[in-house]
């Protein structure tokens, strides 16, 4: 092909390329060419590079993506632990919450401080956040435990997954997404459903040497959540060995808390 004609012919081609692709430029040729028309066809097919403006992130970025965004938003939980049911809501970045225990114990999240009691207790105990005494735990142990008791801070933990892979499809009320099985050390594993806006749904946790799962789910993304720390006068920071709403202290890091 005569050189002229080969230089109308890409020019044609990188005119209309489509949005996000990119040509790369062609060398220099010498101005006399003697290839035959074969060589100078293949010269012409290896010329032109298309470079994709991405790729599919792999499944474990796609986790922590997802872990990202939902701690970037406030929601609302509802959590099955054992027989015990906890539904509440969250502000990540405000650092508010509240959950609520299915025989009525309530627990508060206000900034750095957890408020809560079990039902008929005239008192309030106030203490450091669970996260702050399992900030030394496994990951798996501080997974496993915080869900029930800090879903904001069990989030977190999520950074630690290995072995992340893709399983399915996965959907919901109102949305569809992907699911993810995960493992970490120390016997624990888990499935986690991630929507088609890099948010989770839904978090499975198992505890293999305590068979006992926790299960975790989200919704009402980008709620108004209010939470006020109780009156003074009702708050006590006596030591003893129940945190916020009846939950036992996280003592040892060898099993999980069942709250």
């Amino acid at each position: 092909m005569p050189e002229n004609e080969l230089r109308t012919l890409l020019a044609e081609a990188s005119a209309d390329r489509p949005p996000g692709v990119r040509i790369l430029p062609v060398a220099p040729r010498p101005r006399r060419m003697w290839l035959p028309v074969a060589a100078a066809a293949a010269a012409a097919a290896t010329a032109v590079v298309l470079v994709l403006p991405g790729t599919t992130p792999s499944a474990n970025a796609q986790v922590m993506a997802a872990v990202d965004t939902t701690s970037s938003e406030s929601y609302r939980i509802e959590t099955v632990s054992g027989a015990k049911t906890f539904t509440g809501a969250f502000d990540p970045e405000r650092r508010v919450g509240v959950i609520v225990r299915n025989d009525g114990a309530e627990t508060r999240f206000v900034g750095d401080t957890v408020y809560g009691k079990d039902p008929g207790d005239a008192k309030w105990f106030a203490g450091p956040r669970f996260d702050d005494e399992l900030r030394q735990a496994p990951a798996a142990v501080g997974l496993v435990k915080l869900m029930p008791l800090d879903p904001p801070a069990a989030l977190s933990r999520l950074r630690a997954a290995t072995e992340v892979t893709e399983q399915g499809p996965a959907s919901g009320d109102g949305w569809t997404g992907a699911r993810f099985a995960f493992t970490l050390p120390d016997g624990v594993s888990g499935l986690v459903d991630v929507d088609d806006q890099d948010r989770i749904r839904r978090l499975e946790v198992t505890f293999a040497a305590e068979n006992h799962t926790n299960v975790m789910e989200f919704g009402d993304f980008g709620t108004a959540v209010t939470v006020e720390a109780p009156p003074q006068d009702q708050i006590t920071t006596e030591p003893g060995d129940k945190h916020a709403g009846g939950v036992p202290k996280p003592v040892g890091t060898a099993s999980p808390v069942k709250p």
